[in-house]
């Protein structure tokens, strides 16, 4: 059973005197803390048991902080120490207070077209810092970023939510709100660069301008499908009060082809910066200007500029991929003396015009409710009282150059290439017709998939006796499959498939296994190779609702052996089937076996299910 947020306030850990929680997520929770040796507030991230205990999570956890400790770049929330005390890993950042981007919008609507292009601006320089060393984000999303009450933005989680995985899909946990800014060439076998960052910052853009993310579903499937094949939303279809150059900005930033896409982060706010009109782009200015001086008051600062001074190169050879992070941090602030932030009400930028688009009005400039009255967000934030503040590197003047001209308007199938692209969104149409046609009998199939995500504590199988079958298409295939079924169930309880799991070369239906808390329902499908059940498990994710599998773990996620923690056997998430039935699924990439298990009121419950599972996996 995990702590309430508040449980450990008022107690120490370790030098940090933990003050207030400031948020929580699934890889554990964030605080305000006093570090008692160096007299200064900051903010600590208290990983969560499940993962302090994850031995190859504590190794990329550190190598990635390692790897954002070396960023220097005001935008940029800096790590000032990590490791380990009495066995719990934890984090040390700045704090900030601010509110995050995605509680504004929920809050107040959409930004003036001014705003969100200097809040864009500020992430975009975070964004070409990093990929000039590297690294990437891979969570770029409206709760990761932190807006302080002058509009200094901040981009949070740097790098280090994405230690939990180096999968490709597993990582994303249980925050459906993650998948609405991921490139297509997430759900590919394609190599994934920095470009992904841009495509989610295209997708913040849209967000930021419109109040909405581009693709609006709370199902993983459809939102796969909506970034691989949908048309690229137009801002202006959503409110016409938004400039139609943005159209334009979003197509190029959302380029289903990555090497459609603007060459950097800064080439993208460049970009949104020349879809202005003038007035506009003098505000964008102003806004930018004063968000500098109030937040770096050391320094000289004339015109903002978009040019970074390291070009991003190809991206990483080996990106990961992000699990989940925390969400974004809010609270009210505790006022204090020193240099955490200004004592003015908030306020908008200087000269915001009271821009409103459509019926979803953004506060006036000068207006008493724009921007948020502080909901102070965690944000590893302002800087710890004994450190000088960070110094931008220059103040060269404003030089947004030439608008680069957008890509030519073309079909949206036309876009979609490549083998995996066009195999991934067949299955994914395939298992959608086929969870719907099963109905929830044992008689026809099993039921759908679920998600889990969790460590198995055995790795036993027993050989069922496989019943006659006269209608398989491979009997050598479904008599490997019939081998490698969980023990329990009976002589005759599973029967070829008539029509197998799309994909799958050959598939079973299962009645009740009669073991403690067995599924009353199941169904498990042999795949020709990897890629393909790496697809399938992929496109039956969105057929159920997602949740936590009961030991917290993300889901879905990653599971092994925990004799042989190093070593992933495969994928596995939880979930609930038409809002009674839990189910779980996973995939075998040893024996290229896919598993969906389900149970049948009053069947076991979901904790019961999984307990089963981990026993027989």
């Amino acid at each position: 059973m995990s702590e309430a947020p508040s449980a450990r306030a008022g107690s120490m850990f370790g030098p940090y005197r933990l003050i207030r929680p400031l948020g929580r997520g699934g890889m554990g929770q964030v605080y305000e803390a006093e570090h008692t040796v160096k007299g200064w507030a900051v903010a600590v991230k208290l990983m969560s048991e499940t993962f302090s205990s994850d031995p190859v999570f504590r190794e990329r956890m550190k190598r990635e902080a390692r790897i954002t400790g070396r960023l220097q770049e005001p935008h940029v929330v800096p790590i000032h120490d990590y490791g380990e005390i009495d066995g719990q890993m934890f984090l040390e950042m700045r704090l900030i207070e601010g509110t995050n981007l995605d509680s504004l919008l929920k809050r107040f609507g959409p930004l003036t077209p001014p705003r969100a292009v200097a809040i864009i601006t500020q992430i975009a320089s975070a964004l070409d810092a990093a990929h000039a060393d590297e690294v990437m984000h891979r969570d770029v999303k409206p709760p990761n970023i932190l807006i302080t009450r002058d509009d200094f933005a901040y981009l949070v989680d740097f790098g280090i939510a994405n230690a939990a995985t180096d999968e490709k899909l597993t990582q994303m946990g249980t925050a459906v709100g993650t998948w609405k800014y991921m490139a297509p060439e997430r759900f590919t076998n394609d190599r994934v660069t920095h470009h992904a960052d841009i495509y989610a910052l295209a997708c913040v853009l849209h967000e930021s301008l419109t109040g909405s993310a581009p693709y609006q579903s709370n199902n993983a499937g459809l939102l796969i499908s909506a970034h691989m094949m949908e048309p690229i939303p137009k801002p202006s279809a959503v409110h016409p009060e938004i400039p139609k150059a943005f159209d334009a900005v979003i197509a190029r930033g959302m380029a289903k082809k990555p090497a459609d896409r603007y060459a950097s982060a800064g080439d993208l706010a460049r970009a949104a910066h020349q879809a202005l009109s003038t007035p506009d782009q003098n505000q964008a200015e102003t806004i930018l200007r004063r968000s500098q001086q109030s937040t770096l008051p050391g320094q000289v600062v004339e015109q903002p500029t978009l040019e970074h001074r390291r070009e991003p190169r190809c991206g990483p050879a080996n990106p990961q991929h992000s699990s989940g992070p925390m969400p974004a941090y809010s609270s009210e602030p505790i006022p204090r003396s020193g240099p955490s932030g200004p004592t003015h009400p908030p306020s908008g930028p200087i000269g915001q015009p009271a821009w409103s688009p459509g019926a979803h009005p953004a506060a006036p400039a000068h207006s008493p409710v724009a921007p948020p009255p502080w909901d102070g967000g965690m944000s590893p934030g302002a800087a710890p009282r004994a450190l000088a503040p960070q110094q931008l590197g220059g103040t060269p003047a404003w030089n947004p150059g030439v608008p680069q001209r957008p890509p030519r308007a073309r079909n949206p199938w036309a876009i979609v290439s490549g083998v995996a692209v066009a195999i991934l969104v067949m299955i994914l149409v395939a298992i959608v017709i086929w969870a719907a046609t099963h109905d929830d009998n044992p008689q026809p199939t099993g039921q759908r998939t679920t998600s889990t995500t969790a460590r198995t504590t055995t790795g036993s199988t027993a050989t069922t006796t496989p019943a006659p079958s006269t209608t398989s298409r491979r009997p050598d295939a479904q008599t490997r499959l019939m081998g490698l079924l969980p023990s329990g169930y009976p002589a005759g309880a599973c029967t070829p498939e008539t029509r197998p799991m799309p994909g799958a070369v050959a598939s079973v239906k299962c009645k009740k296994n009669t073991d403690a808390d067995g599924p009353t329902v199941a169904a498990y499908g042999l795949y020709a190779n990897l890629s393909a059940l790496k697809n399938a498990f992929t496109a039956f994710i969105g057929t159920f609702s997602i949740l936590t599998c009961p030991d917290g773990k993300a889901s879905p996620g990653t599971w092994w052996h925990t004799q042989d923690p190093n070593t992933v056997l495969g994928q596995v998430a939880c979930g609930i089937y038409k809002g009674a039935e839990p189910q779980v699924m996973w995939s075998n990439e040893r024996t290229l076996v896919f598993a969906l298990v389900a149970a049948k009121p009053p069947g076991p419950n979901l904790d019961q299910l999984y307990d089963w599972w981990s026993s027989h996996s």
